[in-house]
This record gives structure tokens, sequence and C-alpha cells, in this order.
């Protein structure tokens, strides 16, 4: 529910398949919270509503090297400048303490590009190579 604070304890795995979560207070994960993409619709587009995520011990993933993320997700965090202060992390944050992160989409190429010409705010235009 909205404004609800949510424990993953170690050695337990917690996998988001939902279309559109509440806005969540807190998260603390100290075992895995896992995002799963969409099993055959490559256009789903999951939403994820927090105010902190704090990962310590553990494990988020949002995709792998080996099996990338390939729908689409939205992870929208909240927050105001006057919102409580997690010493070292500050407010509106995804936050990771001897933790993992992995986050793995689509590639896409190329990765870079040459600008053959300096990009002028407000420009609408550009040569690249």
């Amino acid at each position: 529910m909205d404004g609800e604070s949510i424990h993953i304890p170690k050695g337990l795995n917690l996998l988001v398949d939902i279309d559109e979560s509440p806005e969540i207070n807190a998260l603390i994960v100290e075992g895995s919270l896992i995002f799963a993409p969409h099993p055959t619709d490559k256009t789903h587009h999951r939403k994820f509503h927090a105010h902190y995520i704090f990962v310590s011990g553990g494990n988020m993933e949002v995709g792998t090297k080996e099996f990338p993320y390939d729908s689409k997700i939205t992870i929208t965090m909240y927050g105001t400048i006057s919102d409580p202060y997690l010493p070292l992390y500050g407010n509106k944050c995804i936050g990771l303490r001897e933790a993992t992160l992995d986050m793995h989409g689509a590639v896409r190429t190329p990765t870079w590009t040459v600008m053959y010409e300096t990009a002028e705010a407000g420009s609408s235009t550009i040569k690249l190579n």
C-alpha cells in the first residue's frame, strides 16, 4: 500500500512482477529484489515507485548480463529537500552498502558517435559521423 515500508531479509528473494507498485516509503533489501521483464511482451512497461531503496548486503537486479531486462521499466524515486536524510546517502536514493546492483537492458548500437561540429544550446540538428 502507499506509504508502507518493506524489509526483504537475508535468504528471501522478492520477484517484482506487478505492472505498477504503490508508492513505497522505504524498501530495505538484505536478500534479493528482482524485477522480472514481461515473459512475452517486449513493449510491456513496468513502473516502480519508492522514496528510498536501500540494499544492505543483498542484491537488486533489473536484468543481468546473461539475461538483460528486455521490457520497459521506470523506477521513480520520490522526495523533497525536507524529507528525512539518510546519513551518507541522502534522500530519494537507491543506496547500496556491501551489495550488488545489476542493471542490464537491451544492447544498443552504436554506443557512441563522433560529432563534426559543436552542438549549440537549442539547436535541433548537428552533423554526426
